[in-house]
């Protein structure tokens, strides 16, 4: 039965109500934004301009969630969906989204977070320069990380649905790259003739976890690794050699798989991998290149998923940078030394930071196969140095931040203000986070710089994710 709490003029509705909703705006994870009866709604597949009927799928103290069910009056910025499973994986979750609306709302949304978060008055929106998106935005990821499972006893993969662990197999993804799938089913095929066991996430059993697939994008090479919960896997190496003789052998000739790899994760949680890689086939890496500068990429380490737009980001970096040539320069959560080592030309010397010791080790090798002697790497936590005890640490003229999600820790921005740079540049792939953290790098009473200038690149195509470059001045 329907209440109406007249008091407050609030509707109070109950899980699988059918009710109608006019959509008027978009949610930071893609969600349309409904407005009735004094509450809000967070509707799963609809679209800004949509008039829709939805089902209330759950609620909570201050959002109801629906999903559509049937569209009453279709929105002009809905698309017709290029993938017959992207309402159900919610990967892209924009897919149904006109692309030139998604990047609109990209602009809004870190605008948004800029004076909301950020505490930054209107005439930031003079030091925004807009959003670089992409030509083609499909087929662009270089990295596919892939869950396999049993259901009804077949062997399945595919992408766990938001916020589930429930598998959505796919044909083909579209965002993925280009001949993936021959290899998946190489694998599928694979785990029936080795009889290799999938795990079961509820009882902990079973060998087979995930496949992660990396790609090159100038040099077509691809890395497998193998994702496994077998603690005798030493005994087992003979086997899992076959067994990817057996996926090379049987994948497409036009896949060129250099490398492949397992890894070995005894853990019951969400993180993909343990602690321990074997090399079973070919080099511990693929190699790679954004303009001239070459990489070494290693299963672990952090590489932008999208190639074209990585090297549009680096040239932003640069540009915003505008080095002289004599500056020493502070790279931190440096990665594989990409943005280093593409900078390292232009500067006297950068110093690059990052926890992750493979990435460390494709860092120097990068820096080694490059020529470029300018750039050191230190296998450090970059939110834990301390300044007073490292020599290292002196007279940076510009320190250069691409931190995860979660941003900067407050530790790591007493540093940079203990440093004195005179150039911030922050990489984010976060606006709220990089907002929370402009707000205590410019604002209070020891807030020491300014934004000059800031932009988006699309990197995320069919999301609400975008990355975000800014510089900062002392």
């Amino acid at each position: 039965m329907i209440l109406q709490c007249l008091d407050l003029n609030i509707r109070v509705y109950k899980k699988n109500d059918i009710i109608e909703l006019d959509i008027i705006d978009m949610t930071k994870d893609g969600l349309g934004l409904a407005k009735a009866s004094g509450q809000v709604f967070f509707v799963k597949d609809g679209i800004v301009g949509d008039k829709v009927k939805v089902v209330v799928t759950k609620l909570s103290p201050n959002i109801i969630y629906a999903k559509v069910t049937d569209i009453i009056s279709r929105s002009p910025y809905r698309v017709d969906a290029v993938c017959s499973i992207s309402n159900a994986c919610g990967g892209c979750s924009l897919l149904n989204l006109n692309y030139d609306k998604e990047l609109e709302l990209k602009k809004t949304f870190v605008l948004n977070c800029l004076k909301k978060i950020g505490k930054f008055d209107i005439s930031i929106e003079n030091l925004y320069e807009g959003i670089l998106k992409m030509q083609n935005p499909y087929s662009f990821r270089n990295k596919m990380q892939v869950p396999f499972a049993l259901r009804n006893g077949e062997i399945i993969y595919g992408f766990y649905a938001g916020r589930t662990h429930y598998i959505i197999e796919f044909e083909d993804c579209i965002v993925g790259f280009k001949g993936a799938k021959n290899i998946l089913d190489s694998i599928k095929n694979a785990l029936k003739k080795f009889n290799i066991s999938i795990y079961d996430e509820k009882s902990a059993k079973g060998i087979f976890r995930q496949v992660l697939l990396r790609k090159g994008n100038v040099s077509n090479e691809i890395s497998i690794t193998y994702i496994l919960n077998d603690a005798n896997y030493e005994k087992k190496l003979d086997l899992y050699k076959d067994f990817d003789r057996y996926v090379v052998s049987n994948a497409d000739k036009n896949n060129l798989l250099v490398t492949s790899t397992i890894n070995i994760n005894l853990s019951n949680n969400n993180v993909i991998f343990g602690n321990k890689n074997i090399v079973i086939r070919g080099k511990a890496y693929i190699e790679d290149s954004i303009s001239d500068i070459k990489y070494h990429i290693s299963p672990e380490s952090f590489y932008q998923v999208n190639n074209e737009m990585t090297k549009i980001l680096y040239d932003k970096v640069l540009e915003y940078a505008d080095f002289k040539g004599n500056e020493r320069v502070l790279d931190l959560y440096c990665g594989i030394g990409t943005i280093s080592l593409y900078l390292a030309r232009y500067v006297k010397e950068v110093l690059g930071i990052e926890i992750v010791k493979s990435a460390v080790d494709n860092a120097k090798d990068n820096a080694k196969i490059n020529g470029i002697d300018n750039a050191k790497f230190l296998c450090l936590d970059a939110d834990k140095i301390d300044p007073c005890k490292e020599n290292e640490f002196k007279n940076f003229d510009t320190v250069i931040v691409d931190p995860p999600r979660k941003g900067l820790d407050i530790t790591t921005i007493n540093f940079i203000k203990e440093l004195k740079p005179k150039k911030i540049i922050y990489v984010s792939c976060d606006p709220a986070t990089l907002s929370r953290d402009l707000d205590i790098l410019c604002h209070g009473e020891d807030g020491k710089f300014t934004i000059k200038r800031i932009a988006n690149v699309d990197m995320f195509p069919h999301t609400m994710h975008v990355e975000t470059v800014s510089i900062l001045i002392s």
